[in-house]
């Protein structure tokens, strides 16, 4: 039983790192972490437009990165200059669910 609930563990950090790995390859992000386990973070320059619609585009990155199902992450999309001042400002956001 150890075994599998090792290799569950192990494979919930690879479709992590996977996603992680594909969102980098984005022009348009700065920067993509997962700050927990249910929350991605996506640093992208404001242009006055709201990214809701770009964080569930990463929603479906995360899909075809083997987020299995009955997971939930939160992608919030942050404005990458605010951040290096200190400054915390939300341009977009998505409840990426899969169920």
């Amino acid at each position: 039983m150890m075994m599998l609930i090792g290799a569950t563990a192990a494979s919930a950090a690879d479709w992590r790192d996977a996603a992680v790995a594909e969102i980098a390859k984005e022009k348009q992000v700065v920067e993509v972490m997962f700050s927990q386990p249910i929350s991605l973070w996506a640093l992208m320059y404001d242009d006055g437009s709201r990214r809701d619609g770009y964080a569930e585009y990463l929603c479906l990155v995360l899909f075809s990165s083997g987020m299995p199902k009955g997971e939930s992450v939160i992608i919030t999309i942050w404005d990458a200059t605010a951040m290096v001042q200190g400054d915390m400002k939300r341009i977009g956001r998505f409840e990426c669910d899969r169920r």
